[in-house]
């Protein structure tokens, strides 16, 4: 196939093309947020152990058609507009990448390679085009709409911060403010890819002037006011997390499972300490940083390492995405 093929009036034919050209470098980043969104941080290994489960396969597949349909916009003369009203210029770029006289030389295969390449300084400008617009664009907030699917499918709430803060029935857990805050901590960290429901973050214990046992014992009393005010909440956004045996539904890990998440985990531990080498101790304000980060902090993190190691802010913010990659692989979260 070659990558002019994408332009085809026959949206079948050129879906082909499309699929072979952004798949998988879409699987490749696709794999880490349903991992830890639907299966706990374990690998998909779907029914029969060689292919994902029907779900994350559905979810790969609308990810890769949200990028198809605005690329036969552009192609067809019609790109999506910003806000402002402008065309999307990197999905012009594209569309004129793929309408090129090259491209219809250009092998599919070799175009996905350098797609699913590290983005690079010099890399061509329609590559990197494709790869934010028809890989990235498509994966933004994944993880958080995943698990409110998996959430609102098992019966728990698809935004269970917002019901603590807002719903008449949680009104005397709010009343310690300390003791909510550990509260919300706990929802938040359980839908993650942590099930120590005790593991409080460093930055809650910090902003509260709490150490470790104090908060674990406050904790647990709210929690059990909370499985008190409403065990429908409690059992469907902490207990499902946790595997308590009072929820049938809710099986244990295979053996093999546990040998793999095991080997993925000792495996992402050898790389970080490979990665720090005997400059562990620099690294240690970061990895703390971001191990206490909430999502939205990201740019902060990207601006303190880059000032902190003396990195441009592409660099810098490579290197935290690895970092966060093997904390998390790491079970370090």
């Amino acid at each position: 196939m070659h990558l002019g093929d994408l332009a085809a009036p026959d949206r079948s034919a050129a879906f082909l093309v499309y699929h072979a050209l952004i798949s998988p470098t879409l699987r490749d980043l696709i794999r880490g947020p349903l991992r830890r969104a639907r299966h706990g941080g374990r690998p998909c290994s779907g029914v029969s152990g060689t292919h994902w489960c029907d779900e994350c396969e559905q979810e790969t597949n609308d990810r890769l058609l949200d990028g198809y349909a605005p690329l036969r916009r552009a192609l067809a003369g019609d790109p999506p507009r910003t806000r402002a009203g402008e065309p999307v210029r990197e999905l012009e770029t594209v569309a004129r990448w793929v309408a090129s006289p090259e491209a219809a030389r250009q092998d599919v295969g070799h175009a996905a390679l350098l797609i699913r390449r590290r983005p690079s300084d010099g890399e061509p400008a329609a590559i990197r085009a494709a790869r934010a617009q028809l890989v990235h664009y498509p994966l933004r907030s994944l993880e958080a709409q995943v698990r409110r699917k998996v959430a609102t499918a098992r019966g728990a709430s698809a935004q269970p911060l917002r019901d603590l803060r807002q719903a008449d029935w949680a009104a005397p857990l709010r009343q310690d403010p300390v003791a909510f805050a550990l509260l919300t901590d706990a929802v938040v960290r359980l839908r993650g890819v942590t099930r120590d429901l005790f593991a409080v973050s460093p930055a809650v214990l910090g902003e509260h002037g709490l150490d470790v046992r104090t908060a674990r014992r406050l904790l647990r009393d709210t929690l059990e006011r909370l499985r008190e005010l409403r065990p429908a909440f409690y059992t469907a956004n902490v207990a499902v997390h946790l595997g308590e045996p009072s929820l049938p539904h809710v099986h244990p890990p295979t053996p093999e499972e546990v040998i793999i998440h095991g080997e993925e985990e000792r495996l992402a531990r050898g790389r970080l300490a490979t990665l720090l080498g005997d400059r562990r101790a620099r690294y240690r304000p970061l990895i703390e940083a971001i191990r206490a980060a909430v999502p939205e902090s990201g740019p902060a993190l990207v601006e303190q390492t880059a000032h902190a190691l003396g990195l441009t802010p592409k660099a810098a913010e490579r290197f935290v995405r690895t970092l966060i990659r093997l904390i998390s692989r790491a079970n370090l979260l």
